[in-house]
């Protein structure tokens, strides 16, 4: 791999910089961690503090896999991250929040924010980037949104963040090549969530609970058993009217009261 990953003091958004770096010809596996950002960002907009003492990481990915599966890069790398976490024994209590956040007691621990682009070449990129709290927790939390913990919350030490900067970035890279393998290796059809789908369902937030369903507005879509994710990613949520399927773009999901 013709890549390597470079730390800054401090930047606008990582995210930004490699979009940019990518429509140049930036290579996969591209990674751009900063101490601290000053314009970082979240889905949908929101923003993402960005103090130091966190991990802040975006990394340019060039899978070679239909562009219209990119939308698995999200579940693929927050697994990665999960996985770069048990490693340094850090993953207790860890889980995901569909479609993109690393959840812990109920708190946002974590988001992947995956942006997809063209190069100058007009060749199909994306942009994975990934804020985890380590040593920082923000006090704001975003409206309709989950309070914050840190790693530094949930373990007695944490390793220094450069350490978890390493762990990461690799795990990312490897988990992502080893999806589009996978992912090739199956029919054309297959949803893009496929060659993971076992893996993500079993680390995945409030599956049998009840939960409500909300637009990027915040109006109420649905509200039921959120019984899995598909092969596609979407959300499949049964109600009283039966069972209705949510996509990314579409909802996000909280729990609803027992």
């Amino acid at each position: 791999m013709d890549a390597q990953l470079t730390i800054v003091d401090v930047t606008g958004s990582t995210n930004d910089d490699l979009l940019e770096a990518g429509k140049q010809g930036a290579p996969h596996g591209t990674g751009l961690a900063a101490r601290a950002q000053t314009a970082g960002r979240g889905r949908r907009g929101h923003k993402w503090d960005s103090t130091a003492g966190n991990l802040l990481l975006s990394i340019v990915l060039r899978p070679c896999v239909n562009p219209a599966k990119y939308s698995g890069l999200a579940a693929v790398s927050g697994l990665a991250v999960l996985e770069a976490l048990e490693k340094q024994g850090l993953a207790n209590e860890i889980g995901l929040k569909w479609p993109n956040d690393l959840v812990a007691r109920g708190r946002k621990l974590g988001g992947i924010l995956v942006e997809a682009a063209r190069d100058n070449e007009g060749k199909p990129f994306a942009v994975c980037g990934i804020g985890v709290n380590v040593n920082y927790v923000p006090a704001e939390v975003p409206d309709g949104g989950l309070a914050a913990i840190g790693l530094s919350d949930l373990n007695e030490s944490v390793p220094a963040v450069d350490m978890l900067l390493d762990e990461v970035y690799h795990a990312v890279i490897d988990a992502v090549d080893a999806w589009a393998e996978r992912l090739n290796a199956k029919e054309e059809d297959a949803g893009p969530l496929a060659p993971v789908h076992d893996e993500y369902i079993a680390h995945l937030n409030w599956i049998g609970e009840r939960v409500i369903a909300r637009s990027p507005a915040g109006d109420e879509l649905a509200r039921g058993i959120f019984q899995t994710a598909d092969d596609f990613g979407r959300a499949c949520i049964e109600t009283e009217d039966g069972l209705r399927s949510f996509h990314f773009e579409e909802a996000s999901l909280r729990p609803l009261s027992k």
